[in-house]
């Protein structure tokens, strides 16, 4: 589950408008001009290329901008006109995947299975992004306490299409509830409330800002995640903190990448596919002021140009 502060937050109407006249910027400041697509960085070592911003402009000159969708969720906004749902996303989310060169496609959720499908064979890849929690029955289990708090109109929509994105081997960048869609997708298991399960570990719940780091995660040399972050010889990167639930048993497709000081799985991924990474932390939120967060976003941008 995400709880970086749901409430109040601006959505992104599906196709990446935004709702109403107001702009906003990534932490959800009203009045802020959009600002312009484009990415920082040169290239990550190993398998996957980070664009330079030149050429990320020639591509976007050419017309090759990747489509990444973004997972969005219906969401009442207290006072509100007749409380009428929006569905929607993050500020932070679509313009982290614009920053980094793509052109963000805000996805309602769907239970259809043949609009899954063309999705799937629309879109060059996709971000799966945080919210509440998956319903423990996903994995067979039943919720623990009364935290567990389940949005079965999303898990209808993210399961199969995770499922189905990682078949056909697209690229999937999954963040904090979507990195736990992807180990239940693929047939993992969850904690479903840290606090109470692991009462001797990490706050895993920050009180400070989206943008400020509170803990350090350990990166697990080698892997791909570690050289998306061309963090060198270093293995600890400072990360924000805004969940309860994480992957408890990884399923076999995947393998952990980063840990908490608790040990507290806090990455994931596919060795044998182009490009499937799960973080626990919320790089959207960080990308703005830390270069090492926005590699992420230029990652999954770089692994969905061409396809």
């Amino acid at each position: 589950m995400d709880v970086s502060g749901a409430r109040g937050l601006p959505d992104v109407a599906a196709g990446g408008q935004f709702v109403g006249e107001a702009s906003y910027d990534h932490m959800g400041r009203a009045g802020a001009p959009l600002r312009p697509h484009g990415a920082r960085g040169g290239a990550c070592q190993g398998g996957v290329t980070i664009p330079t911003e030149r050429a990320i402009s020639e591509t976007a000159h050419r017309g090759r901008r990747p489509l990444i969708g973004v997972t969005g969720w219906v969401h009442v906004i207290e006072g509100a006109p007749a409380r009428e749902p929006i569905i929607g996303a993050r500020s932070a989310d679509v313009l982290a995947v614009q920053e980094a060169g793509g052109i963000a496609v805000v996805l309602p959720p769907t239970s259809d299975a043949t609009a899954i499908e063309r999705l799937l064979d629309t879109l060059d890849g996709f971000l799966f992004t945080g919210g509440r929690d998956i319903d423990p029955a996903h994995y067979g289990e039943v919720p623990v306490n009364d935290t567990v708090v389940v949005t079965p109109d999303r898990d209808a929509f993210e399961l199969p299409l995770m499922r189905w994105a990682v078949e056909r081997d697209l690229p999937v960048l999954a963040i904090c509830r979507g990195c736990q869609v992807l180990g239940v997708a693929l047939g993992g298991t969850l904690w479903q409330d840290l606090p109470s399960q692991r009462d001797d570990g990490l706050e895993h719940l920050q009180k400070a800002g989206r943008d400020v780091t509170t803990h350090a995660v350990s990166i697990k040399s080698g892997t791909l995640l570690h050289r998306i972050l061309g963090v060198g010889d270093a293995t600890d990167v400072e990360t924000n903190t805004f969940h309860h639930q994480a992957i408890k048993d990884v399923p076999p497709l995947l393998v952990p990448t980063a840990f908490a000081p608790d040990g507290c799985v806090e990455g994931v991924e596919a060795p044998s596919k182009r490009f499937v990474v799960g973080v626990q932390w919320h790089p959207e939120f960080l990308a703005p002021g830390h270069e090492l967060h926005r590699r992420v976003f230029e990652a999954l941008v770089a692994a969905s140009t061409g396809r």
